[in-house]
């Protein structure tokens, strides 16, 4: 498998309050995270770190050959939650803090994907690029409900507002999903710093460009040609990409 990632904190914000992992010692399976703070200067930066060390962590210890994902997965992020509530509980400057977070196991044949929030997860399967996760957000409710087109909801005053988020109540569940995962196909997952100012056939491209992929540093440019996108766009939030390819590295020549 080929992936690459970067995290840019934007033109605007003074903190890059994103985060990610890439965990590839995995029994079986390589993981990826993604994770968008929020809750102050400093709360927002902590809640995402504990996000995707703990999901990270907890994945290492009890994904098994013989283990179900789904579970392992969805027991990862409530342990996630749970440490994140409870130190906001317990510092006072972290009160109040939680995160979103988007996670996917990628499998021999299919990705198990995992979210809470607004950060993606876009797959190119076969001929189909989708958006495999909703996001839990005021805005993507009114889209649901037909209050408001796609085109509305980008430019909303409160496009930012998360309806679920990680920390911020005792329990969050994640929603899950699987999708096929063949040769060739590649998944991208992203903060909303990235999907609020690219557009998703613009992404399909991006994709299009990474499936061609012979090495890392081909990925690598794909990552960094749709974080300057949104850089040009005018980078207002901190910009997490990462993307993966089912294809194994040609180290010939």
């Amino acid at each position: 498998m080929i992936y690459a990632a970067k995290s840019h904190i934007g033109l605007v914000r003074t903190m890059n309050q994103d985060g990610y992992a890439v965990v590839d010692d995995l029994p079986v399976g390589v993981l990826f995270v993604v994770a968008d703070g929020m809750g102050g200067p400093q709360a927002g930066d902590v809640a995402s770190r504990i996000a995707v060390e703990r999901v990270s962590e907890y994945v290492g210890r009890h994904l098994s050959a013989e283990a179900n994902p789904r579970e392992v997965v969805s027991s990862a992020i409530a342990d996630a939650n749970e440490e994140i509530y409870r130190q906001a509980a317990a510092v006072p400057e972290y009160a109040g803090m939680g995160t979103t977070i988007v996670c996917a196991l990628a499998l021999a044949d299919r990705m198990v994907v995992a979210h809470v929030g607004d950060s993606r997860a876009y797959a190119l399967t076969g001929d189909e690029f989708r958006q495999v996760t909703e996001d839990h957000s005021l805005v993507a409710e009114l889209v649901r409900r037909g209050h408001l087109s796609a085109s509305e909801a980008r430019h909303h005053p409160q496009r930012n507002i998360v309806t679920r988020s990680l920390g911020t109540e005792p329990v969050s569940l994640p929603d899950l999903t699987e999708v096929p995962w063949g040769e060739g196909d590649v998944l991208l997952l992203c903060s909303d710093g990235l999907s609020n100012l690219v557009e998703d056939d613009e992404l399909k491209v991006f994709l299009e460009q990474a499936r061609g992929a012979r090495a890392k540093q081909d990925v690598s440019a794909a990552v960094d040609a749709m974080i300057q996108l949104a850089l040009d766009r005018g980078g207002t939030d901190n910009v997490t990409a990462l993307v993966a390819v089912h294809r194994e590295e040609d180290t010939i020549g």
